[in-house]
């Protein structure tokens, strides 16, 4: 029995060859492209027989979605001894589509001319229609999401002015009507005007969340010790009312958004010294890490920060909820706030490649954790 320069005999290349038809769509054509033999996988896929196809070229199931180009770089890389590889959408003899990974083999005679070209193919038709789905729902995406910012700017933009005229006209009915009006009516002014407050406060809220990406700035490389130390700063007042404490040290260096960063921590620490425990100091403490093993899809170091009180805490059945826009897990007379601080703090890690969590249990305080990426990849979103 002959053996080959690899060590196969005729009886094992047979066996090779039986295989390779059982698993893919094979096809064999000579010099010029005219078929000169296809096995049962390619009749069953392109409901052609061998005798419609053999003597024939790749022409009969063109299904003219590719352009002349994309044929030509094909012919053009295997007549030079190439092999080709790409993704090739055909037409079935009953006219239904369906695409085939291909792998097209130049064999070259003596003089480096070809002598025939073997194409092994795989049926990828559920994945490619699969990707078009996601990628019109991805599409329908980005539309939705653009024209839901474009909403929160334009509306809240919009009820700037009708919401400062009824706060500048309460207020001078308080001012100009006080001795006149009853006290049940001045409760009413009063009632209208915190109402007032508390809508722009939304209106400011849903601006910074629509914001997080149509203002968004250029990464830098950023301390963080020096961003939560300005948050402390601005948050001074709120530190001595409520006789709190921030502590941190060791942050990392980030290439991040100075301005969102400032909003992350601000949130954060502000939701951290808002829910305290009644005649309990709250005590934030900030530490990191570099993680030796990053659980982001982003490529190189990645650190991560979290951020621990000892306030009330919160079930962790709810931990989903809590990052959503508008939710609560306490009425506002509890607690003041539009449920919108949290959804922004998600969106902004989100736009840095990061991640944010957190974990808890009632009364035993909450920790958030806050996973980014050291340095953003080339191609980021800015």
């Amino acid at each position: 029995m002959k053996q080959s320069a690899e060590g196969l005999s005729s009886v094992d290349f047979g066996h090779l060859k039986s295989a390779i038809d059982e698993a893919a769509i094979v096809a064999i054509t000579d010099r010029h492209g005219v078929i000169t033999y296809v096995n049962r996988k390619f009749c069953a896929i392109s409901k052609y027989s061998p005798q419609e196809l053999i003597g024939n070229t790749h022409r009969i199931i063109n299904s003219k979605f590719h352009s002349d180009a994309f044929f030509d770089e094909m012919w053009q890389t295997i007549v030079s001894g190439k092999t080709w590889e790409g993704e090739v959408r055909n037409r079935a003899k009953d006219g239904t589509y369906y695409w085939v990974n291909t792998t097209i083999v130049p064999f070259m005679d003596e003089h480096g001319q070809p002598i025939q070209y073997v194409s092994v193919r795989y049926e990828i038709t559920e994945r490619k229609l699969a990707e078009e789905q996601l990628n019109i729902y991805a599409k329908k995406l980005e539309i939705s999401n653009q024209e839901l910012q474009d909403f929160a700017s334009v509306a809240a933009h919009d009820l700037q002015e009708p919401l400062r005229k009824i706060q500048s006209f309460s207020d001078r009915l308080k001012l100009k009507a006080k001795s006149e009006l009853k006290p049940e009516s001045y409760d009413y002014v009063e009632r209208i005007q915190s109402s007032a407050q508390r809508m722009q406060v939304l209106i400011n809220d849903l601006l910074t969340y629509s914001r997080v990406t149509t203002k968004a700035q250029p990464f830098l490389t950023l301390d963080l010790n020096e961003i939560v130390g300005q948050v402390t700063s601005d948050l001074v007042i709120l530190l001595e009312q409520s006789q709190g404490t921030v502590s941190f040290k060791g942050l990392p260096l980030v290439e991040a958004d100075r301005t969102q960063m400032h909003q992350l921590f601000q949130n954060l620490i502000s939701n951290a010294l808002k829910f305290s425990k009644p005649n309990t100091p709250p005590v934030v403490t900030i530490e990191s890490k570099i993680l030796d093993h990053s659980p982001l899809p982003h490529k190189g170091p990645a650190c991560q920060i979290t951020i621990r009180d000892n306030g009330i805490g919160f079930d962790e059945k709810y931990l989903d909820r809590i990052f959503t826009i508008f939710q609560r897990l306490h009425g506002r007379h509890e607690y003041e706030g539009t449920g919108i601080g949290l959804a922004v703090c998600r969106k902004i890690v989100d736009r840095h490649g990061g991640i944010l969590t957190a974990k808890s249990s009632v009364g035993e305080g909450a920790t958030f954790i806050v996973t980014l990426p050291l340095k953003q990849n080339t191609g980021d979103l800015k």
